[in-house]
């Protein structure tokens, strides 16, 4: 007879091949046998079987229902990402241990890391219930809520864990919510307790960097603000403090997004005259851009150790002095040929559209092309798509939208386009800050909670003149801001 004993001990170990084969032989007897089944399809389970786990757990269950065998096969739905089934099965297992704490946080973990948000909402209530006193189950539901945009919820599951318990993450979560609603004060001094409970907190310096930033805060916002990214500093010798150096070499780089690189290039010409020499050291799809328009840096896409001092684009204007007061080059600093191709060629007013980054880390700042689609009804205007990654190709909707951006090969082809138009419409991404730097005319979409560099801002920003802003009033609702658009430029028509 098949030592189960000895195939638990081998299983425990790790040993999944050895306990398999004991398993294998007893079910050759007793095929129906639930708890062996259960074993064995864990042991598929584990080592990304699934169709056999299911197989086996399914016997399993045939043979008797219970807590662990409805949450192993829900396990194998899960690992399938069959959510749905997954979670059928998880709730059948939570009915056989509803008052196990412990046993439902478990499922509640899962439901999180897979962005089953009302899921784990609803499990992580059922946990509060049982423990009231969870400051970490408050915590973690106030993260859903926030994935839900339910910012008024999220801010009283904080609010109420703290209540019970300081602790770092709530004080952190609460500073950032009091600053997406404006609470300046508030977010400073939650972030502040914060940083008491971890000091060196990269993430933390960060937001009370941005809390200083938005309100213009020029020298507080930045002695934090360049806290962030310390692995990426590393890579670079002797930061720059802005002293003249006329016989050295300085390296720019940069550790941020092609729309940072675009704004803050602004200042290398301001630079160049305290070294020998400058190289920017920048993303490759700025290149021609960037040789193009600074003829007197050497732009780089490779680093070697042939510089003297180093710096972050983004932290040059800190270096100069020059506070947000005295932002640079705002009427335009970059320039392109004006593109010739063929769909420019019109009488029409030339207006593009862009609606979605290639990015999901900030869906607040995208809008459908749907809901621009109101702006199509204006008379005498030919429309062109900028958009290079449309998500689920929206665009193949809007035969009336001349597709511009399928074809574009870099930023400064790009900008070549953007130079033909009359107006350009759109959200806050790259091709936002070229339009500005370019000085083309703007109509710029800013979601409700919008980045610090736009401040509080609600018309015009001192970063691009040739911008008007369009802010939300209701979070993630674009319609208002489009219907705004629609009868300013009926009247400018």
């Amino acid at each position: 007879m098949a030592d189960i004993q000895k195939a638990l001990e081998l299983q425990s170990n790790g040993q999944y091949e050895e306990a398999k084969q004991i398993y294998l032989e007893f079910l050759k007897e007793e095929p129906e046998q639930p708890d062996v089944s259960n074993l064995l399809g864990l042991i598929y389970l584990n080592t990304g079987e699934l169709s056999l786990a299911k197989q086996y757990l399914k016997t399993a269950l045939k043979g008797f229902r219970c807590a662990d065998f409805c949450r192993n096969m829900g396990l194998v739905y899960y690992k399938e990402k069959n959510y749905d089934e997954a979670i059928k099965l998880f709730d059948e297992a939570i009915s056989y241990e509803s008052d196990n704490v412990y046993f439902i946080r478990d499922f509640a973990k899962l439901a999180q890391k897979a962005q089953l948000v009302d899921y784990c909402i609803k499990l992580t209530k059922r946990c509060l219930e049982l423990d009231p006193k969870d400051t970490i189950g408050m915590i973690n539901l106030g993260l859903m809520y926030e994935k839900k945009y339910d910012m008024v919820s999220a801010k009283k599951c904080y609010i109420n864990s703290l209540k019970i318990k300081k602790s770092y993450a709530a004080l952190h979560n609460l500073g950032i919510l009091y600053r997406n609603e404006g609470n300046y004060a508030e977010s400073e001094k939650c972030i502040k307790e914060a940083l008491k409970y971890d000091p060196k907190n990269v993430m933390s310096h960060l937001s009370l960097g941005m809390t200083y930033l938005i309100q213009k805060d020029f020298e507080n916002g930045y002695k934090h603000y360049m806290k962030k990214k310390p692995e990426v500093a590393a890579m670079y010798k002797n930061h720059w403090d802005g002293a003249e150096h006329k016989d050295k070499t300085l390296l720019v780089y940069y550790d941020s997004g092609f729309g940072d690189q675009i704004m803050f290039c602004r200042y290398l010409n301001l630079v160049k005259d305290k070294f020998k020499e400058v190289k920017f050291f920048c993303s490759h799809e700025l290149g021609r851009l960037f040789t193009k328009n600074f003829p007197d840096i050497k732009i780089i896409h490779q680093v070697k150790d042939d510089y003297d001092y180093s710096d972050n684009v983004m932290y040059l204007n800190y270096h100069l002095g020059l506070d947000f007061e005295h932002i640079p080059f705002s009427d335009g600093y970059l320039n392109a040929e004006i593109s010739k191709d063929e769909c420019f060629n019109t009488q029409n007013k030339k207006i593009g559209l862009f609606w979605q980054g290639n990015y999901d880390g900030y869906s607040n700042r995208a809008i459908k092309l749907k809901e621009l689609a109101p702006l199509l009804t204006l008379e005498n205007c030919t429309f062109y798509g900028f958009t290079k990654d449309d998500k689920d190709n929206q665009i193949e909707e809007f035969s009336q939208i001349i597709n511009t951006g399928k074809d574009l090969k870099d930023f400064y082809d790009t900008a070549t386009k953007l130079k033909a138009l009359d107006l350009f419409i759109t959200i806050d991404t790259a091709a936002a800050n070229l339009a500005g730097a370019l000085g083309v005319k703007t109509l710029f979409l800013l979601p409700k909670v919008n980045e610090w560099r736009w401040f509080s801002d609600t018309k015009t920003t001192p970063w691009y003149s040739s911008f008007t802003i369009y802010k939300q009033k209701e979070d993630r609702n674009w319609q208002p801001v489009i219907e705004e658009i629609l009868q300013d430029l009926k009247k400018s028509f």
